[in-house]
């Protein structure tokens, strides 16, 4: 476990869930311009989260592959096995407040592909989850990527950059009603995610290697952060198109590369272990944050928005930490002890 990094993933959830806070009435004007030009940005949560993906998953298997140990079923079934059980139970927790919900549905979010359909607002059970349909393919997809990449890194950067030129140069054809479904869900797009999160591994590993010891000062640290406030401040005048991935790797780059080091000030404090147990409940806390606020919301006295969010945000670390402790983890645990003990 890479702390500092287990860290962020809270506060990059949290990001995600002020993005959904769009229903919170207020009569100041100040609250509702940080809603419309911040908390609604949140959404740049996912793009940390699907290069981060490619970054850690790399971390973790790179020794195996190297050795030729990897089991590729035995990835499958871990990660299955990480993840899809708290996908399931909070999409029936979604589904008893939705009418009438149809067998294509069902079958749609039971086989996690509701990501590749154009037409996902229509089956949508648990909103969030369309993340975790990527991220079933992004691991489904990691043992024939790594091996390319780790053999042609540069071939594989200069890959990446000509199909990101391509995808987006194909944005004149893509009608206004697609442009977030291709741009931002479709998990073909958001493979250059996980990818580029496999290249940063490689030159994190690069940098162990040689190493480059500047590069893990607390300047560094202040450094990246400084470049996603940089990149956060115009974020108005860039195309949504482009901000709903392309525009941030450079920046979420940054901060998963230097904060991997966990040398600096701030990589030290990112070691609390608060931060990080609120880092491990993140996905937890990611799953029903959206139950809670649409549940929430229209009950809570709209003539203190900060107060709401307060409360909210309070509501949905109690359901996240009931999740994670009672059924998350022990379910994880079970699961792996079961069927992935030697």
């Amino acid at each position: 476990m890479i702390k500092p990094l287990t860290s962020l993933r809270f506060f990059f959830a949290f990001f995600v869930f002020l993005s959904h806070l769009q229903g919170i009435k207020s009569d100041n004007p100040i609250f509702n311009w940080f809603v419309r030009n911040i908390f609604f940005e949140g959404y740049i949560g996912v793009s940390f989260f699907f290069i981060l993906s490619g970054f850690v998953i790399s971390y973790s298997n790179d020794l195996k592959i190297s050795k030729n140990k990897f089991d590729t079923i035995r990835f499958y079934k871990a990660r299955f096995f990480r993840l899809y059980p708290l996908y399931l139970l909070t999409m029936l927790i979604c589904a008893v407040s939705i009418a009438n919900i149809s067998w294509s549905t069902w079958l749609i979010n039971i086989f996690a592909v509701q990501s590749f359909l154009p037409t996902i607002n229509n089956h949508v059970i648990n909103a969030p989850s369309w993340s975790i349909s990527n991220e079933f393919f992004f691991y489904f997809s990691f043992p024939f990527i790594f091996p390319f990449i780790n053999k042609y890194k540069i071939t594989s950067v200069l890959l990446l950059i000509i199909l990101s030129i391509i995808l987006f140069s194909l944005s004149l054809k893509v009608p206004d009603a697609y442009i977030k479904f291709v741009y931002y869900i479709n998990p073909f797009s958001r493979l250059l995610d996980f990818s580029l999160g496999i290249l940063l591994y490689h030159f994190f590993k690069y940098i162990n290697s040689t190493n480059h010891k500047k590069l893990t000062t607390s300047t560094w640290e202040y450094l990246a952060i400084l470049l996603l406030i940089v990149f956060f401040l115009p974020h108005n005048a860039i195309p949504r198109m482009y901000r709903f991935s392309a525009y941030y790797w450079i920046p979420m780059s940054a901060i998963i590369l230097i904060f991997a080091f966990e040398k600096g000030r701030i990589s030290k404090l990112l070691q609390n272990k608060i931060l990080v147990y609120l880092g491990e409940i993140s996905f937890s806390f990611y799953m029903i944050h959206l139950f809670v606020i649409t549940k929430m919301l229209p009950f809570l006295d709209d003539t203190n928005p900060i107060a709401t969010l307060f409360i909210i945000l309070l509501a949905t670390l109690f359901f996240s930490i009931l999740l994670f402790e009672y059924f998350e983890k022990p379910v994880n645990k079970f699961l792996k002890r079961k069927f992935l003990s030697t």
